[in-house]
């Protein structure tokens, strides 16, 4: 269903119309008409509902089946059928979708043996190809050039260039490929394994080694994207902050120099200034990042979420909560969050759980979620639950912080020996020392015998623990601290004693 619902959501955007197997639009009342009609319209959001719309019943059985599969395919063929058009499209993206579409019809005029109006298409579709530096289809029209040239006209100066223009970007190629391997295995690392940061770093390193030489051979975009993400790599395991803003810059006036406009590089590179800035406190170069970036995403787009996810970070930051709130609910009522991935979908709920607490502090005048309920959120939030030292960390803080606020307490206080066990077991080294204070600085506030003098007074040891391991020094705390534990101290602080 979740395939179904992205598909109609891409027509709908892009005002495309799904036709009959004759070639005319859906006939209204049809069973394929009301399928696609309820996803459009949002009535239909599984498959059981699906079910019970069209047929009544809770199991529609081998004609449903049919009927998806239909609509998935008539939805596919529209698609082919998609044009970037409109300033929303760059030249480079508007270049990417023509030119596959092009090669598509090269292919099907040889298999018609049209091959002189094929050769024609293949020649032009080429030039396209070298300029926006599609260097994978470079290779596949020049080795399909050098064929035709070779073997049906037997024209042997038209075939040693598309030959040598073969094997130049057949090497190109290659250091991409390679780049590309390098990188993706270094994720891999980071995402799905306990490497160290340090390894990382290293590792990072090693792979810098192999590519740097390409770096200076070829100009190609995905070279130099890949490349220069392994050299950020270095740099960003270890929280050098110093040392990945001049790559940024580079890395930025390279993509800005060429004759199209590269806005996944852009995107990608200014993003990582962003968390410098975050990380430095340099939060009006910041904003200036932040706003600038808005021009080069597509509203809706993964990147786009992950750009708004960096933005709300940076407001909570600097302390400009009330933006922060609006980023936040913005994200979460846009309609392409459903088709987010679960954990990206938990990572916002945890965001938005922060917003609720400023909301109820008030601390901020809109409440991002009025309906959110303690409970709910934590049995919505498995995955993160599990990760022991990293953002189950802010799912304790903020349920403790909601509890207060809510004069709940007591709840707190039945936990109060199993936040010291956590503590004892998962926060126990520098990167999660932070945490750890911050959580026992929480324990104190139950106290209700206690006023705010006192309560200062005692957690001052806790407090110099956040002095001495400042945000920008961890590895975590960027990530786990959507909002600082300093500037949350204050406002828990503010909240009990205004409210008693």
């Amino acid at each position: 269903m979740q395939d179904l619902k992205e598909l109609v959501y891409i027509l709908k955007q892009h005002n495309l119309t799904i036709v009959n197997s004759n070639g005319l639009p859906l006939e209204k009342n049809t069973m394929l008409w009301k399928l696609y009609s309820g996803l459009k319209k949002g009535k239909i959001n599984s498959d059981e509902e699906a079910e019970q719309l069209l047929y009544k019943e809770a199991h529609g059985g081998s004609k449903y089946r049919q009927l998806k599969f239909t609509l998935r395919e008539r939805m596919m063929s529209a698609i082919i059928n998609f044009e970037a058009k409109g300033n929303r499209f760059t030249d480079y993206q508007k270049a990417y979708y023509e030119s596959h579409r092009e090669w598509l019809i090269v292919k099907i005029l040889t298999g018609q043996n049209a091959n002189t109006a094929a050769i024609s298409l293949a020649v032009k579709l080429l030039k396209q190809a070298q300029k926006f530096e599609f260097t994978m289809l470079t290779v596949d029209i020049a080795s399909y050039l050098a064929y035709q040239y070779g073997l049906r006209e037997n024209n042997d100066r038209k075939f040693k260039q598309a030959n040598a223009l073969y094997t130049e970007s057949r090497q190109l190629l290659d250091a991409e490929a390679l780049a590309e391997q390098l990188y993706t295995e270094l994720m891999v690392k980071v995402v799905n394994s306990k490497t160290s940061a340090e390894e990382v770093a290293l590792l990072a390193r090693d792979a810098f080694v192999q590519i740097d030489p390409f770096l200076a051979k070829y100009t190609s975009y995905r070279l130099h994207l890949f490349g220069n993400m392994i050299g950020l790599m270095r740099f960003t395991s270890i929280n050098q902050y110093q040392d990945i803003l001049p790559i940024c810059n580079k890395a930025i006036a390279f993509f800005e120099s060429k004759p199209y406009e590269a806005r996944v590089p852009l995107q990608m590179f200014y993003y990582q200034k962003l968390i410098c800035y975050i990380h430095m406190k340099s939060f009006s170069e910041g904003e200036q990042v932040a706003q600038y970036c808005l021009g080069l995403l597509e509203e809706g787009t993964f990147n786009w979420f992950k750009y708004m996810e960096l933005y709300v970070r940076l407001a909570f930051h600097s302390g400009e909560m009330e933006k922060g709130v609006h980023l936040l609910s913005e994200s979460l009522k846009h309609p392409r969050f459903q088709f987010l991935p679960d954990n990206t979908k938990e990572l916002w709920r945890i965001y938005a759980s922060y917003g609720y607490y400023l909301g109820i502090t008030g601390c901020v005048k809109q409440v991002v979620d009025p309906t959110f309920k303690l409970g709910k959120f934590i049995n919505e939030t498995p995955i993160f639950s599990k990760d022991k030292s990293g953002m189950n960390v802010a799912i304790i803080v903020i349920k403790n912080l909601i509890l207060l606020a809510e004069k709940k307490s007591i709840r707190l206080l039945d936990g109060i020996e199993a936040i010291e066990q956590y503590c004892y077991r998962y926060l126990n080294n520098a990167d999660t020392a932070r945490s750890a204070a911050f959580l026992k600085m929480l324990l104190l506030l139950p106290s209700g015998n206690l006023d705010r003098e006192s309560i200062e007074k005692r957690v001052e040891k806790y407090q110099k623990v956040l002095e001495q391991y400042p945000v920008q020094m961890s590895d975590q705390t960027l990530e786990i601290e959507i909002i600082p534990y300093d500037r949350l101290w204050k406002i828990a602080l503010d909240s009990i004693f205004r409210t008693s």
